[in-house]
């Protein structure tokens, strides 16, 4: 595995220090020679003051913690490269994470569903869920730990390698088209796959160049409709289309619109992978042109209908909200959905507001957040139609629903105000019967509902 790898090099690299440590501290008989020249021994001085003195002794055991973003700190501590701490804990994390869901499965079967990894209804369903289980807590704790871009400049998934021969050829079997090929034609598919599988590529750069070469060795025997097939299964971009495709919540990809996103995004991805590790200004609006034109690719790829759900299930409001209806556990009307997703994007943003705010103290910011969360407890507690309980001391009714306070400005009016926020006049007339909008002093307070700040996203 690639973490056992990086854990064998640690280890002779911390063995080497250690004997280079023992040599340069014992004293060594020196034979009395002239004294040097003044000039070489400033520079012997120089030379000595540039050295960084670091720890030589430490074990992976110290670096390493139970704690995910404890075992980051250490990792960059010892100023390991950023790409390598995101493999060496994707590793730890898909093993830890294989062993929780997918340790009482044999060896991965062939899989003739190229669009996803999913298989279909066989009694596989156990497996199914697991492996969804799977994808969602490992991208819950990468995202975590490294953001909501972790997987961007992946040219493949480090813990995902190309299946050993006989994979290969089972695949070819089970797929109602490869099948058919001859003896021959399989064989150097076979062959092909199983030498770039057994060469352990690391680099972006080097998948690339080594897909490249197994699609123009292919392309000698296979006709193009053929060759299309083997690369849905096999090249590293399709796997990360399943990975991705599979883990849209209630998405279900079917077989030709994942061909359509992948012949659409195939060459705007080689392009992109083959930026990974620039970090200079062309490279970066470089970048940001190619996820622009990769976001078109994808429109194009999609009906409109199946594409507003595409950017519904990657916005992380909408997703939340779908899994806090799931998790109720109530079968809820769309109107409900709605204002569940408005109550995550507003306390999206205000969290954002309140760890950005620099005039916090940290306690003050965590009691704000805790206030926060409560705040959204009772909004979608609202929203489902329960009552709240009896605030302690107080007989204020419950608010019908959530709402966002507003403060009037100086000069402020009805009609700045519904434009302010993107609402008509007569919601704010509806949400706010006991005031007089023909006066509305500076610091008057008006309700504005959740449900007309963030709708449905198109």
């Amino acid at each position: 595995m690639f973490w056992r790898l990086i854990l064998g090099v640690s280890l002779l690299a911390n063995l080497g220090l250690a004997l280079w440590w023992y040599h340069a501290s014992s004293p060594a008989a020196v034979p009395p020679t002239a004294a040097p020249v003044a000039t070489e021994s400033i520079n012997v001085t120089n030379s000595r003051t540039a050295v960084i003195v670091r720890p030589q002794f430490f074990s992976w055991q110290e670096l390493e913690s139970s704690n995910y973003a404890t075992y980051l700190k250490n990792l960059r501590a010892i100023g390991c490269p950023e790409e390598t701490i995101r493999d060496i804990l994707l590793a730890d994390v898909n093993q830890m994470l294989r062993e929780k869901y997918l340790s009482g499965f044999t060896a991965p079967k062939a899989n003739p569903r190229w669009w996803t990894n999913f298989r279909a209804n066989d009694g596989g369903r156990d497996e199914q869920a697991s492996v969804t289980n799977f994808l969602e807590e490992r991208n819950t704790i990468m995202t975590q730990l490294f953001g909501a871009g972790w997987q961007k400049d992946y040219g493949r998934d480090p813990s995902a390698t190309h299946p050993p021969s006989n994979q290969v050829l089972a695949t070819l079997e089970a797929d109602s088209s490869l099948r058919n090929l001859t003896a021959d034609q399989k064989q150097l598919v076979v062959q092909v796959l199983s030498s770039t599988a057994d060469s352990e590529l690391e680099s972006l750069a080097a998948v690339q160049a080594a897909e490249s070469s197994d699609w123009a060795a292919l392309s000698t025997a296979l006709s193009p409709d053929q060759l299309e097939l083997v690369k849905l299964h096999f090249s590293s971009w399709a796997e990360q289309l399943r990975e991705k495709l599979d883990g849209l919540f209630g998405f279900d990809t079917q077989p030709e619109e994942f061909r359509s996103i992948y012949r659409n995004t195939a060459d705007l991805q080689t392009r992109l992978a083959a930026l990974a590790g620039q970090s200079d200004d062309a490279a970066n609006d470089e970048r940001a042109a190619l996820d622009t034109e990769l976001e078109t690719a994808i429109r194009n790829s999609l009906t409109p209908a199946r594409y507003e759900l595409y950017v519904r299930l990657n916005d992380p409001a909408y997703v939340s909200a779908m899994y806090e209806v799931k998790a109720s556990e109530r079968n809820v009307t769309p109107d409900t959905l709605a204002l569940i997703y408005a109550i995550k994007r507003e306390q999206n943003a205000e969290q954002q507001r309140i760890e950005n705010d620099p005039t916090l103290t940290h306690s003050q910011r965590e009691i704000e957040l805790k206030q926060l969360e409560l705040d959204q407890l009772k909004a979608v507690t609202l929203a489902y139609g329960d009552e709240l309980p009896p605030e302690p001391e107080t007989s204020t009714p419950p608010k019908p629903e959530p709402m966002k306070s507003h403060n009037v400005r100086p000069g402020e009016g009805l009609n700045q105000i519904a434009d302010t926020y993107g609402v008509a006049p007569e919601v704010l007339r509806a949400a706010n019967p006991n005031l007089n909008f023909d006066h509305l002093p500076a610091g008057t307070k008006i309700n504005v509902p959740l449900r007309y700040l963030y709708p449905l996203p198109p």
